[in-house]
């Protein structure tokens, strides 16, 4: 099943070749798929989508279909950090502050967060080293204190994904529990801090790239705390109003509440199961992917992120793409910046970010282009959205 969004100044040629890229998911696995790409210079734009949205209904995926964005949500996250910096709520030293020094929490937790050897670590870690991977936390969703993911071959048996706390995927999660776990709700931080060997820093900060969602739920705590509100109240007062963006909100923390405009979210496939559609719960996560949209309205994010729209000085967006390629990171990428990627691609560099649901947000800054989408499903094609970006690119170049 597909719906279709009429290009603005597209032939029918490429149209017909965009479609049948995106339908070509399907054959490759995919129970649906959505993508919207523009290019504001050349006029174009495209919107496409296919399959079944919903295992539970069977209706059929469509532009309008919001979507979980999983680690995409990282470059709100980070957009909100350093729009803090710039209003000067932290501090001189801005992005390079330490963590500990805005007591998130009490001096007994912050010395368990991140250890060497046993012995507290975290004190010399900045925002800049969790905001770029750098920090040296494991990654408390598919890391565990004996391996990470890379070591594991997957989601290590330890850590939140690969534990018996997420795999029926009806566990009810918060970033933190002060007064810990409850029957029915637990908290990732909680968690992260209960297993053994979690908290061992894999290297010293800035010495090395290792992708951390820990670093970005803490990251999305401190938000809370500099703000005085809430994360997703920040997301919706800083960026989502702002940006207009009206499919656009907190998994599980809608607002302002969508009311009758509220429709289930179209089905993440992971396991072989429709997660969704099976009562699954993604709430672990949070800070660090728990956003849920629509292509559109991740196109008009990505368009006034690049446009210098959210904020007041041009070094926000030079921060954010000051490429760094500290060992550890692994190709396709080529540089991590700020809550940004730089990728390469066969048409050129893509500057954005994944998330591991299958979703895309990427901008190549030679030729104008702007895309999201997803393929909502976890064993998806690390690049599947890389032919669709050329494929534009070639013709109005």
């Amino acid at each position: 099943m597909t719906q279709n969004v009429p290009a603005t100044n597209a032939s029918s040629s490429l149209e017909r070749e965009l479609d049948s890229l995106l339908e070509g998911q399907s054959a490759a696995g995919a129970k649906n798929a959505v993508a919207r790409i523009e290019a504001p210079a050349a006029g174009f734009a495209y919107e496409h989508a296919v399959g079944v949205a919903r295992e539970d209904t069977g209706e059929a995926m469509t532009p309008r279909h919001r979507f979980h964005t999983a680690s995409v949500s990282k470059s709100m996250t980070a957009l909100l950090v350093l729009q803090l910096a710039e209003e000067g709520a932290l501090g001189r030293a801005g992005v390079d502050a330490r963590y500990v020094e805005f007591e998130v929490f009490p001096d007994e937790v912050q010395e368990r967060l991140l250890t060497r050897g046993g012995r507290p670590a975290f004190a010399g870690v900045t925002l800049r080293h969790m905001l770029s991977h750098t920090s040296g936390f494991r990654d408390a969703f598919v890391d565990d204190g004996s391996r990470t993911s890379a070591d594991a071959g997957g989601a290590a048996p330890g850590s939140i994904i690969g534990s018996n706390a997420t795999r029926d995927m009806t566990v009810a999660w918060s970033p933190w529990l002060p007064d810990g776990d409850a029957e029915n709700e637990r908290g990732v931080i909680n968690y992260y801090l209960s297993q053994p060997g979690m908290s061992e820093a894999l290297f010293e900060p800035g010495a090395a790239f290792h992708y951390s969602d820990t670093a970005f739920v803490l990251l999305a705590l401190l938000v809370e705390r500099v703000t005085g509100e809430s994360y997703h109240a920040n997301l919706r007062n800083r960026i989502i109003e702002p940006c207009g963006l009206g499919d656009t909100y907190l998994a599980y923390r809608d607002d302002p509440p969508l009311g009758p405009r509220r429709q289930p979210e179209s089905d993440v496939h992971a396991r072989g199961t429709a997660v969704l559609s099976s009562g699954g719960n993604l709430s672990f996560d949070w800070g660090g992917g728990g956003l849920v949209t629509t292509a559109g309205d991740l196109v008009r994010f990505l368009r006034a992120l690049m446009g210098l729209k959210l904020y007041g000085s041009n070094r926000t967006l030079r921060d954010m793409t000051a490429w760094q390629q500290p060992p550890g990171l692994a190709p396709r990428r080529t540089g991590v910046g700020l809550g940004l990627f730089r990728t390469g691609y066969t048409a050129g560099d893509l500057w954005g970010h994944s998330g591991a649901w299958g979703a895309k947000m990427d901008h190549d800054p030679a030729a104008g282009i702007y895309f999201a989408g997803t393929v909502n499903r976890t064993d998806a094609a690390t690049g599947w959205h890389h032919a669709l970006i050329a494929t534009v690119a070639e013709h109005i170049r």
